[in-house]
């Protein structure tokens, strides 16, 4: 099989273009890289949206676990007591608030 690519269109041009540069050492041959592509390609055309759905579900789940792994979870020190003024304050404010019902 051949592949010819229509330079005069912009994508194709990429397209040969990266595969001149292509670094036959990771993917073997030219030849491989496009069977490896072929069928990934049809792997992807093969998900069902549940699949993948399904996928992206794993996913977020991953990276939650990995968040809350590195959380800290641990009790935090409670606020010292109020100050007499900012106690008094805080009263006020309640009997303020209670006026509201009246």
């Amino acid at each position: 099989m051949t592949v010819r690519f229509d330079l005069t269109d912009a994508r194709e041009r990429a397209l040969a273009e990266y595969m001149q540069t292509l670094d036959v050492k990771k993917y073997q041959s030219r030849n491989q890289f496009m069977i490896d592509a072929l069928a990934d390609y049809v792997d992807l055309q093969s998900i069902t949206r549940e699949q993948h759905e399904e996928d992206i579900r794993n996913i977020i789940r991953e990276e939650m676990r990995a968040c809350f792994a590195e959380a800290n979870f641990a009790p935090q020190p409670l606020n010292p007591a109020l100050s007499a003024e900012q106690q008094e304050e805080a009263e006020q404010d309640i009997l303020d608030d209670l006026k509201l019902f009246d």
